[in-house]
Formats: structure tokens, sequence, C-alpha cells
């Protein structure tokens, strides 16, 4: 267990068998952190806050970007806001958050109270993420992306599932998960370039490293969290059938990732061209197309269902 008593040091100890092993107290998860009062206020607070920020980044953008204002598409500008913050919260707290699942992770704890203010600031960085997740659900109600909606409703439907079953493995792989949307952040800010300065040499390039970034670190969190759930398995504090799910639930949203990079992929194909013509209605044509196929596994699944009903209904007449 990771809390359990040895030797005192002043020295921190460090081991992957924290990660693969160790355990976070029942009191610790339980009884303090889904109770703190402080975490309640600040789940109050942060819709009040990102309303805030959304609404000052469209401001700012709408004064000061005359390719935002040449948005004409409401929808547009809403995907633009949201990615500029998704940019501007995740680079921002990655460092923060970065230290405290290294601490969570990987170093020894011999107390509970030491993982206690760790867990609590990693709850709360999730909690932001989440909330941005659900206000992206919200607002993109015209032309929605099938494939976000399923991305982003899983992501915060585990999210709930850790508040009604509050074990160690649920905590461990839900913040690994949500940990490494931070990763996207290069993503976001190659996605702000590409509306905002079309015609810069630094868009390509930051949607090419944003891609990068992407690809590489999606197998490290299938990893990463594949080690949370089966490293103590055999552990009896452990429900088996909670670390099964969160590892088959972690390998749909590793693929629902990968499979987003054809999206970013054909935006640096456009970034490229875009350069050589004026035609913007081109543009937002071929993005309405190619985005619809980055969708395919889903939208192939709804074609063929609305083809059995018509089928169906032909045979019953």
């Amino acid at each position: 267990n990771c809390c359990t008593p040895s030797s005192f040091s002043m020295s921190p100890k460090w081991s992957l068998n924290q990660l693969l092993f160790g355990t976070f107290p029942s009191t610790v998860i339980v009884g303090t952190l889904l109770e703190d009062i402080a975490l309640l206020r600040l789940v109050y607070l942060l819709p009040l806050l990102f309303s805030f920020i959304y609404a000052m980044v469209h401001k700012i953008l709408q004064k000061t970007s005359t390719e935002y204002i040449a948005i004409k598409q409401s929808n547009r500008k809403i995907v633009v806001v949201h990615h500029t913050v998704e940019a501007l919260v995740l680079t921002s707290i990655f460092p923060v958050y970065t230290y405290n699942m290294i601490i969570a992770n990987f170093q020894v704890h011999e107390e509970a109270d030491e993982v206690l203010s760790t867990l609590s600031a990693i709850i709360k960085f999730s909690a932001a993420i989440l909330l941005m997740y659900m206000m992206e659900l919200a607002s993109r109600f015209e032309e929605p992306r099938l494939i976000i909606i399923v991305h982003h409703f899983l992501t915060c439907f585990d999210g709930f599932l850790v508040i009604q079953f509050p074990t160690t493995v649920m905590v461990k792989t839900a913040c690994i998960m949500i940990y490494f949307v931070t990763f996207e952040a290069l993503t976001f800010v190659g996605l702000f370039m590409y509306r905002i300065f079309p015609g810069s040499k630094l868009t390509p390039k930051s949607i090419v490293a944003g891609m990068i970034i992407f690809g590489i670190t999606r197998p490290l969190q299938l990893l990463w969290v594949g080690a949370a759930a089966f490293g103590s398995l055999n552990d009896e504090h452990i429900v088996k059938w909670q670390a099964i799910m969160q590892f088959c639930l972690c390998c749909i949203m590793t693929t629902i990732q990968l499979w987003t990079l054809k999206i970013h992929y054909s935006i640096w194909r456009r970034c490229i061209r875009k350069k050589n013509s004026v035609n913007e209605n081109i543009f937002y044509e071929e993005e309405l197309k190619e985005e619809g196929s980055a969708d395919f596994p889903f939208f192939g699944i709804l074609k063929l269902v609305d083809s059995l009903r018509l089928l169906q209904g032909a045979v019953g007449h």
C-alpha cells in the first residue's frame, strides 16, 4: 500500500511500485477529497470563471483579428473560441499538473496526509478540463461533430463513475486519462493558428508539432493506464471489473484520439494549399467533406441503421 508506515526519511522515495501496486486509503478518497468544501467551491466557481473567459476571448478576437471577424458562421467562431481557451488553459496547468501526477504515481507515501494535497490538486485540474468538455458539448449544437461528442461524453461520464465508485483504480486511471488531455495543448494552438494566422509560416509547423506530440503520447497513455489498472489486479482492495472497464474505456478513447489525427492531417494539407488560393468557400466545403469522413466509423453505423430501417419499411409495405 502507498501509505504503509516505514522508516522515516527526509528525502522522498521514488518507485514504479507506487504506480503498479500503490493504493490510496478510502478515507482519503471518500472521507476527505469528495467532502472537501474547497473542491465544491471550485466546482461552483469554475463555470462562472469559464463563462467570463470565453466571453473575453471572443471580445478580444473580435477587436484584434480580421481573420476572426471574417468568419461568417457563428458555429465556426465558437469553435475558435473553444480552441483558444483550451490552448491557454492546458498550457497553463500542464507544469503543475505534471508535477502532481509524478508525485502521486511514483513517489512513495508513508503517511496518508502526504498524498492528500497532491490528489486534491489533481482532481481540481481534472474538474477544470471536464468542465471545458461539458461547455463544448453544450455550445457546439450547430453542425455537431459526432467523434467529438462521443469522446467528450465518454470522458465526462468516466468522471461521474469516479464519484459513483470512488476506489483507487478508478481515481488513478481516470486522472491519468484526463491528464493526457494536457498534451493536446499544442494541437489546439495549431488549430487556433490555422484560423487566426493562416498565412503564417509557424502555422503548419505548429500543426505538425501538435500531431507528433499527440501521436506519441497516446500509446504512453494506454501503457500508463494499463500499468495502474493491472499492476495490482490481485490486490484484495482492487475491484477487478473496474480495472478491466477502465482499460477497455482507455482503448476506446485512444482509438478515437488516434483517428482524429486524420482531421489534423487534413487541416495541415488545407493550410498548405490555402496559401495558393483566396476562395474561402471552396475550403469551407472541403472542411465539411473531410471532417465528415473523419467521423466515418460513427456515421457509417448510423447510415447502416437508417438503411435497415428503410429496408424494413419497404418490406413491410
